[in-house]
């Protein structure tokens, strides 16, 4: 047992201990979370039916997954799981369009070379189980801009609870982007709407033959393609095309039970990865921050301790090693939790290799025909542009364009 002077603690001076007092009340601190409502923004939705003259159609481009765009040391993000998302976003915001009522049909397509009234075509900057971020931009066929916008949403920790299994936990997002796409909507008059169908007709014909439908479209003074005049009744190249066009539209429609069978697979495994990622992510972070913290509390524990030990006095030396000592496990638990942090980097890791293993893409088949289709959807369609052209060419003996299949000229 020590044997303590006569002299009272609160006669001490205090000076040295201050670093000491004041790294040491630090250790007591703890992470805390945000909480956010998981309360969904519904789309809106109109009451009234529109005739079907007036009525546009909307290709949702499958989502630029940005792979590019990711930081080279982000190890919580994986190719495979983002290039799913890219079909997984689409999905999504094809069902809240169509819940608006407002449109005619709405398909996903695998590139630019579906031509519709609107194309709609978006980027994925951000996806961690906790926040969505999407850049969007929708341009109709006569190159007017109806929208060129960032999103982004956080979730809650009760985005994933048990009960909420079946809900989307981004659906809000979702729903504000076909909300402001039926603000645009409601701002285009009647009239317009029509002519823009109009347009996307011809765009379509020019796509397989330039030369035979140029002269019905004009550009104005914005760089706004408008329609000078329409084909005569009965033209008979105007059939081949909407013949065409009617062909390239059932294999669209095909493709659509394709996205939708892929999305519903990915269902599952896909919110329990976006669950474990937001969990993860959280823990990590909460890792990182504390290692941080231990790290500079354990140096100036020690500095504190090692000015207080220098001093001569005893109870400056009693507890500058106590500060040593009390510094060095902190430094030494931050570095734990450092390799703590990376076991579950290697978790993540395991469950995008394991998704990436589910969501392997299918061979679409046709019901008219039998074709073998080889790479990605991009590329059987592809494909699918091709023989389309050589159909047309073939029934009306159009010479071939090297122009032939170009990509619409709004994008």
């Amino acid at each position: 047992m020590f044997d303590l002077p006569a002299r009272p603690f609160t006669n001490m001076p205090t000076k040295p201990f201050r670093p000491l007092v004041c790294a040491l009340l630090l250790l007591g601190g703890c992470a805390s979370y945000d909480v956010r409502s998981v309360d969904e923004q519904p789309a809106e939705r109109l009451a009234v039916d529109t005739p079907e003259q007036y009525l546009l159609d909307v290709a949702i481009e499958i989502f630029d997954p940005d792979l590019e765009g990711i930081p080279e040391d982000d190890e919580t993000t994986f190719a495979a799981v983002r290039s799913a998302e890219s079909i997984w976003v689409a999905q999504r915001l094809k069902e809240s369009l169509q819940a608006s009522n407002a449109w005619g049909a709405v398909r996903i397509a695998p590139d630019d070379q579906v031509i519709m009234d609107l194309q709609l075509a978006g980027k994925i900057l951000q996806s961690d189980g906790e926040t969505l971020a999407l850049q969007v931009r929708a341009v109709d066929q006569t190159g007017r801009v109806w929208l060129e916008q960032n999103y982004q949403q956080q979730v809650s920790k009760y985005a994933y609870d048990l009960t909420q299994r079946e809900r989307e936990p981004f659906r809000s997002m979702y729903n504000q982007i076909a909300n402001d796409l039926l603000r645009q909507l409601q701002a285009t008059e009647l009239a317009q709407r029509e002519a823009l169908r109009a347009v996307s007709a011809m765009r379509f014909a020019q796509s397989f033959s330039p030369a035979a439908f140029d002269q019905y479209l004009e550009r104005d003074e914005e760089g706004l393609a408008q329609l000078v005049r329409l084909p005569a009744a009965g033209d008979p190249l105007l059939a081949r095309v909407q013949a065409i066009q009617s062909r390239d539209q059932l294999f669209v429609d095909l493709l659509q039970d394709y996205y939708q069978g892929f999305a519903a697979n990915m269902h599952d495994p896909y919110r329990e990865w976006r669950a474990q990622s937001y969990r993860e992510t959280q823990l990590i972070e909460d890792l990182e921050n504390s290692a941080r913290r231990r790290r500079l509390i354990g140096w100036l524990a020690i500095i504190a301790g090692t000015a207080a030990a220098v001093e001569g006095n005893e109870y400056y030396r009693a507890a500058g090693t106590v500060g040593i000592l009390a510094g060095s496990e902190q430094i030494s638990v931050s570095f734990e939790q450092r390799e703590e942090a990376k076991l579950h980097i290697a978790t993540l890791s395991e469950l995008g290799e394991s998704l990436e293993a589910e969501l392997a893409p299918s061979v679409v088949e046709l019901q008219d025909r039998t074709i073998t289709l080889t790479g990605t959807v991009r590329d059987q369609y592809a494909q699918w542009r091709v023989l389309l052209a050589d159909m047309y060419y073939a029934e009306t003996g159009y010479p071939r364009p090297d122009t032939a299949n170009l990509p619409p000229a709004s994008r």
